[in-house]
């Protein structure tokens, strides 16, 4: 863990323009450097750089960010890793902190028996044997680091040796107490080492050698592992998806057959239905995601939801279907690389696989398709995709293209919604707020991220109230706080739209109204719901907000 002092160091000595410039060939127009972007191919340049804010954003592809960010995207680094490099072009020398961080420890414990598992491996034939059964050879055993827990409490009984003690091994969810005592979490399973983004073994997935149940087991969360924010073998695919579609599958030996074959932009769910956590994981990497999950009923079921999941977050899913009763493993075992990316060739977009197996032949039946279809393209936070894919499924059933049911109404395409004039308006607070602490401060009081719906927007809400009363706080700082491109490209596209920033008065008004209207709405709703004790909640807090803007007044 890189020392706070030594970030702050990096960020306030580089200069952005000759850091950029030393990638790209800039030409000064005005107060800005501009030229081609190097994340898109363009033929004009609509890639600038801020000398005075000190931050970078093309207006082509939406690209943004700071000065490590920009290493993060082009080194196709982690941010320790940027900045480490960035120091040493400053010939700053970077110390980590002694602890290496309060999860240090645990962090060693899962490498020690990380390393354990392995060498188990290699003392198991009947282990080794199940994996060379399952198609995998040593390279790809290497790489995903795979183990095998033997039985009983063998972990528990080495762990001396290991320099490991039992508080330790409960911490990092390897040991567990049950009515007799400790015992080992993972027993006569292949072991499947989880990693964070940055290479660091956090958690474990094990699978059984027959077919007993649990078949699979994933370590229970911990201080350094949640399973819904994490997706297994991400690491390892971090350098393929940015440039190639990431492709979701359910299976961690759905994946490991894949990259035993070649193919790597593979990642799994970690057994579970995908969560908003992982999806914008995901997006970190790439606005495109391939769902490739089993040829069963199950299967579509689970893909169904990963589909909403990636809307939501603004991923636009596609979808490889494969046969009944086939999953990615038995395909690509089957048919090999080529027959596999034949198959993903033939992806289809969500409308698609809503559609395919649906009898369109009534009316009601139409109906229910249009509505079901029309409920996911209203969860997509982009207008010009949410438009397109309204207008494509207007035109699949012969609607009139500007009108589009939903919820049972009819609702104009090129109508917003109204949580999307909320959304706009939470955009030019937010964009205000992120260049000026006192209006900051202002949505902390009014609690304003508690009242945003959109995943981008709430997550810099959030941030801003966090942080409004930092002494180094600026928008180049925030941006490198904010652990997401596409987040961090957004605030970049505020700061280069040069907008007047409200006074404090005038921002405040702003606030109250935006509360004003969450309040309306929400007893709105309360009132539909007859919830009258929401009613009641709502009705004090709308007075309380009058009463603060009354005083104001005095």
């Amino acid at each position: 863990m890189i020392k706070p002092e030594i970030v702050e160091r990096v960020r306030q000595e580089t200069d952005i323009v000759a850091l950029i410039g030393s990638y790209v060939q800039l030409k000064k127009t005005g107060k800005y450097y501009r030229g081609l972007c190097p994340f898109h191919s363009e033929r004009s340049p609509s890639f600038y750089v801020s000398p005075e804010r000190q931050v970078f954003h093309c207006f082509g592809c939406g690209a943004g960010g700071t000065a490590i960010t920009f290493v993060m995207r082009y080194e196709k680094l982690e941010f320790p890793a940027a900045v480490r490099l960035l120091a040493r072009r400053l010939g700053i020398k970077v110390e980590d902190e002694a602890s290496g961080g309060k999860y240090q420890l645990l962090y060693d414990v899962c490498e020690k028996v990380a390393r354990f598992y392995e060498q188990m491996l290699l003392k198991s034939e009947v282990a080794r044997g199940y994996l060379s059964q399952r198609g995998l050879t040593s390279n790809t055993i290497k790489r995903f680091r795979l183990g095998f827990a033997p039985g009983g409490n063998y972990l528990r009984g080495q762990s001396a040796k290991l320099g490991l003690n039992d508080e330790l091994l409960v911490k990092a969810g390897l040991v567990i107490s049950i009515d007799t005592g400790l015992v080992d979490y993972f027993r006569e399973r292949v072991i499947f080492p989880i990693f964070s983004l940055s290479g660091k073994v956090i958690g474990f997935g094990g699978r059984v050698l027959d077919n007993s149940e649990p078949k699979y087991l994933n370590s229970p969360d911990t201080p350094i592992f949640h399973k819904g924010e994490n997706l297994y073998g991400i690491f390892q695919a971090k350098a393929y998806i940015r440039d190639e579609i990431p492709v979701l599958v359910e299976g961690n030996f759905d994946l490991l057959s894949l990259a035993e074959k070649g193919i790597n932009n593979v990642v799994a769910s970690l057994g579970t239905a995908l969560t908003n956590e992982q999806a914008l994981l995901l997006r970190r990497f790439n606005q495109q995601v391939i769902l490739c999950y089993d040829g069963d009923e199950a299967g579509r079921k689970a893909c169904r939801r990963s589909i909403e999941t990636l809307l939501k977050v603004g991923v636009d899913p596609q979808v490889v279907i494969l046969p009944a009763g086939e999953d990615p493993d038995s395909i690509v075992r089957k048919q090999g690389k080529d027959g596999f990316k034949a198959l993903l060739e033939g992806k289809v977009d969500f409308v698609d696989f809503i559609l395919k197996d649906k009898k369109l032949n009534s009316v009601i039946e139409q109906r229910t398709a249009v509505k079901e279809l029309a409920g996911l393209v209203q969860l997509i936070p982009d207008d010009v995709t949410r438009d397109l894919y309204a207008n494509r499924i207007a035109r699949i059933f012969k609607i009139e293209p500007n009108r589009l049911l939903t919820g049972g109404q009819i609702v104009s395409i090129g109508t917003v919604p109204p949580v999307d004039n909320e959304n706009r308006r939470a955009e030019q607070l937010l964009a205000a707020a992120v260049r000026e602490r006192e209006l900051a401060r202002i949505l902390k009081e009014f609690s304003v991220s508690e009242l945003i719906t959109q995943d981008d927007l709430k997550k810099i809400a959030r941030m801003l109230e966090e942080h409004c009363d930092d002494e180094d706080y600026s928008p180049s700082r925030l941006m490198d706080l904010i652990d997401d491109e596409q987040v961090s490209s957004k605030i970049a596209s505020w700061i280069f739209r040069e907008e007047k920033i409200p006074s404090v008065a005038e921002f405040r008004n702003q606030v109250c109204n935006y509360r004003a209207r969450w309040l309306h709405r929400e007893l709105e709703r309360a009132y539909n719901l007859g919830d009258n004790e929401r009613v009641e909640q709502l009705i004090r807090e709308k007075n309380r907000l009058r009463q603060k803007i009354a005083a104001r007044k005095e």
